[in-house]
C-alpha cells in the first residue's frame, strides 16, 4: 500500500503552498484508499481555505457517511448547507442524528427550525409538538416557534395569539411571549394591545431594549422632553446594552425625532444607526450587483420566454396578481387598498420564489433556468399549494413580495397570464424611507443612501426590461400620484385587472387584517400627504452628503 508515501508528499506540497499539487496526490490516494479519513479531512481544510465550498461539501458528506456520528463532521457539513440556505439539507442532517440519539428533543427541535425555514411549515408544528411531548429545556422557545409559524407563514393570527397567551399563562415573567405578542398585535393594527404588550415586555425585562425601540414604532412623538424619548436616550448611552439593541434604539431615536420635527437630530440618529449596522450586515457591491442584474436581463429575453411559453402550454385561469418594486415604494398600501374590494383575497409577502431559488441550489439565472425547464409542473404545482390556502370563496388572489422584480421572468414563464403591478416612489423619498429602517442582510444596501440610491436605479433597469417584455401585462402604480388623486389612480389600477370599482377601496385603512410589514401603521390610516416630498425635511442634510 502506498497510501502513507502519497500521504506525506500530499502534506510537503501543502506546506510549500503548492495547494494545487497537493489536491492532486490527495485525490490519487482516494482512488486507491476511498475510506482514507485523513486525506478527506486535508481536502476540507484545503476547501475552506481557498473558499470552495463545494469541495468541502463533497468530503464532509464522505467524511459522515464514513462516520456519521461524529460532530466534528456534522457542524461543518450544516455551516456549508446554511451558508447556500440548503434548509432542507440541514434539516435531513438533524433528523438522521435523531435516529442515531432517540427521544432527543434538541435535535427534533433543530430538524422543526430547519423544516419551517424549508417551507415545510406543516411538519414543523408536528415536530415541534413532539419537543413539546419529550420535554425540553425553555420549552417557551418551542411555543414562540409554533407561533410565529402560524402568525407568519400561514395567516392564522388568532391561533398564534392563543397559543401565545397559554404559554404567558405558563411562563408569565418571560418577556419574549410578551414581546411576540406585541408584534402580533400590531400586524393585527391593534394599536392598544400592542403597547401594552411591548411595556409589558420592557417592564418584566428593563434589559429587553427591543422591546423599549418597538414603542416608538406605535407612539407618535410630539416632543423631544417626552418620556419614552429619554428611556431611550439612556439605553442608548448605558454601558450594558447590546450592539444590536443599541442599532434598535438609534432608529427608533430617529423616528421619534422625526415624529416631533426634530429633523437634524433625527438624521443624525438615523446616520448612527445605519453606521453600527453596516458592520453586521455583508457589504453591499454595486458592480456586481449591476453585473447580476444585466445577468437577469440577457438570460430572460423575449425570446427566451417565448420560446418556453410555446414549449409549456398549460396555462391556470387566475393567477396571483403580483405586486413588486423597490421595498418601501407603496406595495403595502396597494394590497392595503385592494384588499378593499370584495373580489380580492390578500396573500401578503409570499417567500416562495425567493426561498425556492435559494434552497435548488442552482445559480440564478444561469443554472436555475435548466432546473425550471425540467421542474415547471413541480415548481407551478408547489406555489399554488402555498398560495391556495390565502384565497378566500374563489377571490382573486394578491402575491406582494417587492424583490419578486427579480424573478418576474420564472414568474411570467410559469403563469403567462399573470399581471404585475409594479409600485413606484419619488427616489429620494423612497431611499430616505429604506434608509429610515433597519432592514435584514438581503438588503445591505439600506445602510448607505448612495447604495439605496444604486439599487432604487438598478432595481428601475431591470423593470424597464420586463416591461419591453411583457409590457400590457405591467401597471406602474405610482405612490406620489396616488397621493394626489387617489380615485382616479385607484379606478385605473382596477381597470388594470378588469375588476369593477367598489368604494371600500378607498376606505382600505378599515380593513381588518394582518399587516405583516414595515408599513403596517401607515395603512391603518387614511391616505396622507407627508410621506410625499418628505425628503424636503432633511434637504440640507442630503446637500452636505452632495445627493441633492
Amino acid at each position: 500500500m502506498k497510501s502513507e508515501p502519497l500521504l506525506h508528499e500530499a502534506l510537503r506540497l501543502l506546506q510549500s503552498n503548492k495547494a494545487a499539487e497537493g489536491q492532486r496526490v490527495l485525490e490519487e490516494l482516494l482512488l486507491e484508499s476511498p475510506n482514507n479519513i485523513k486525506a478527506h479531512e486535508l481536502l476540507v481544510q484545503l476547501a475552506f481555505n481557498k473558499k470552495d465550498l463545494s469541495l468541502a461539501e463533497k468530503h464532509l458528506a464522505l467524511l459522515h457517511k464514513i462516520a456519521p456520528t461524529l460532530e466534528k463532521y456534522i457542524t461543518p457539513l450544516i455551516e456549508v448547507y446554511c451558508h447556500q440556505s440548503r434548509w432542507l439539507d440541514v434539516a435531513s442532517l438533524y433528523l438522521k442524528q435523531a435516529s442515531f440519539q432517540k427521544n432527543t428533543p434538541t435535535l427534533l427541535f433543530n430538524y422543526a427550525y430547519y423544516m419551517k425555514l424549508a417551507g415545510k411549515f406543516d411538519i414543523a408544528i408536528e415536530y415541534y409538538s413532539k419537543v413539546l411531548d419529550l420535554g425540553i429545556r425553555d420549552e417557551y422557545e418551542v411555543f414562540l416557534n409554533i407561533a410565529n409559524i402560524y402568525s407568519e407563514n400561514l395567516s392564522e393570527p388568532d391561533k398564534a395569539i392563543e397559543i401565545l397567551n397559554k404559554a404567558i399563562d405558563k411562563y408569565p415573567n418571560q418577556d419574549s411571549l410578551l414581546y411576540n405578542l406585541a408584534n402580533i398585535y400590531e400586524q393585527r393594527g391593534n394599536k392598544k394591545q400592542a403597547l401594552a404588550s411591548f411595556q409589558a415586555a420592557f417592564s418584566k425585562n428593563p434589559k429587553n431594549f427591543d422591546a423599549l425601540a418597538r414603542q416608538a414604532d406605535i407612539h407618535q412623538v410630539k416632543d423631544k422632553s417626552e418620556h419614552l424619548i429619554i428611556q431611550m436616550t439612556e439605553a442608548y448611552h448605558c454601558d450594558i446594552i447590546s450592539d444590536n439593541a443599541k442599532i434598535n434604539i438609534a432608529y427608533a431615536l430617529g423616528k421619534s425625532h422625526d415624529d416631533c420635527g426634530e429633523y437634524d437630530l433625527a438624521f443624525q440618529f438615523y446616520q448612527q444607526a445605519n453606521t453600527l449596522d453596516q458592520k453586521t450586515l455583508p457589504l453591499y457591491k454595486p458592480r456586481k450587483y449591476e453585473e447580476y442584474i444585466n445577468n437577469i436581463i440577457s438570460t430572460f429575453t423575449k425570446s427566451w420566454m417565448d420560446s418556453f411559453t410555446l414549449s409549456n402550454a398549460k396555462e391556470i385561469n387566475e393567477p396571483p396578481i403580483f405586486i413588486c418594486g423597490m421595498f418601501r415604494s407603496g406595495s403595502t398600501l396597494c394590497e392595503q387598498i385592494l384588499s378593499g374590494h370584495s373580489k380580492i383575497s390578500i396573500g401578503g409577502e409570499q417567500e416562495y420564489f425567493q426561498r425556492t431559488i435559494a434552497n435548488s441550489n442552482k445559480d440564478f439565472p444561469n443554472e436555475f433556468i435548466d432546473h425550471l425547464s425540467s421542474n415547471k409542473t413541480i415548481l407551478l404545482e408547489e406555489y399554488l399549494a402555498e398560495i391556495n390556502k390565502f384565497r378566500k370563496n374563489g377571490a382573486q388572489l394578491t402575491d406582494k413580495r417587492p424583490d419578486n422584480f427579480l424573478y418576474l421572468g420564472v414568474i411570467k414563464a410559469l403563469m403567462p397570464r399573470a399581471k404585475i403591478v409594479w409600485t413606484t416612489r419619488s427616489l429620494l423619498d423612497n431611499c430616505l424611507s429604506v434608509f429610515f429602517l433597519r432592514l435584514g442582510a438581503s438588503m445591505s444596501y439600506a445602510t448607505k443612501l448612495e447604495h439605496t440610491i444604486h439599487f432604487y436605479q438598478q432595481q428601475v433597469k431591470l423593470m424597464k426590461h420586463w416591461q419591453t417584455i411583457f409590457g400590457e401585462d405591467i401597471y406602474q402604480f405610482n405612490y406620489d400620484e396616488l397621493i394626489k388623486e387617489p380615485k382616479n389612480n385607484v379606478e385605473a389600477l382596477l381597470s388594470f385587472l378588469g375588476l369593477p370599482w367598489e368604494n371600500n377601496c378607498l376606505n382600505f385603512h378599515e380593513v381588518e387584517n394582518h399587516v405583516k410589514t414595515a408599513s403596517v401603521w401607515q395603512v391603518r390610516q387614511p391616505l396622507y400627504t407627508k410621506s410625499s416630498g418628505r425628503w424636503m425635511n432633511y434637504h440640507q442634510q442630503l446637500k452636505k452628503l452632495a445627493l441633492v
